[in-house]
C-alpha cells in the first residue's frame, strides 16, 4: 500500500469514528427541544354520529362529492356552486333532521338545533 492509500484509510476511519461518537450527542439533544407542539388531548365531541352520517349523506346528495379532486379548487365552478347552494340549503332543512332521525339519532339532540331553538 502507499502512503497515499494510507493516509485515505486513516482519513475515512477517524471520519467514520468521528461521526460514531458525535451521533448520540446528537440523539440526545433531540428530544428535549421543543418544536412548539403542545400535547393534544382528545374532546367530546358535541356532534352524534347520526349527525355526522347525515351531513356527509345531504353532502353527497347535493353533488359536492364529485368536486372531490384533492388539489385542485372547485371555487370558479358554476357546477360547484350550485351544489354548495344545495348542500346548504339541505342541510339547513328538514331534511337534515329526516337523515338524522334515519341514522337512529335524536333530531332533538341535534347540534344546529340547539344553537337556533335554546332550552327555556
Amino acid at each position: 500500500m502507499n502512503k497515499q492509500n494510507t493516509f485515505r484509510t486513516l482519513l475515512a476511519a477517524a471520519t467514520m469514528a468521528g461521526a460514531s461518537l458525535a451521533a448520540p450527542a446528537f440523539a440526545a439533544d433531540a428530544p428535549s427541544e421543543n418544536w412548539g407542539a403542545t400535547n393534544l388531548q382528545a374532546q367530546p365531541s358535541s356532534v352524534s354520529r347520526a349527525e355526522v352520517l347525515a351531513d356527509l349523506a345531504l353532502y353527497r346528495r347535493a353533488g359536492l362529492d364529485a368536486f372531490d379532486t384533492g388539489e385542485a379548487s372547485s371555487l370558479g365552478n358554476p357546477g360547484y356552486a350550485r351544489a354548495l347552494a344545495e348542500y346548504q340549503r339541505l342541510r339547513s332543512g328538514p331534511e337534515y333532521l329526516a337523515e338524522v332521525r334515519r341514522y337512529g339519532g335524536d333530531a332533538r339532540t341535534v347540534a344546529s338545533e340547539r344553537a337556533q331553538n335554546p332550552v327555556r
